[in-house]
């Protein structure tokens, strides 16, 4: 009996499939980092709001500080005199 050999359509064709899944598994990976990324760059921009606000409460406290020890300062001054 002879033989039957095996074309080289049938590995191309392997090959393809295999280079088709590889492909799409790439892909499919590479659209999971693109969500990541973008939820990351969302968590980031609130985070620099928080911030901001936190440094914005900071200055209003320090100001408030500023400004009562100011009028006791004074107050004493007057009633030393």
């Amino acid at each position: 009996m002879p033989r039957k050999k095996i074309t080289s359509k049938k590995r191309v064709s392997s090959r393809a499939t295999v280079t088709s899944i590889t492909l799409q598994h790439i892909n499919e990976k590479l659209e999971h980092i693109h969500k990541d990324l973008e939820q990351n760059t969302k968590d980031i921009t609130e985070l620099k709001q928080q911030v901001a606000m936190g440094k914005g409460g900071l200055r209003v406290i320090f100001y408030i500080g500023a400004l009562v020890t100011a009028i006791i300062g004074i107050l004493k001054l007057l009633k030393i005199s």
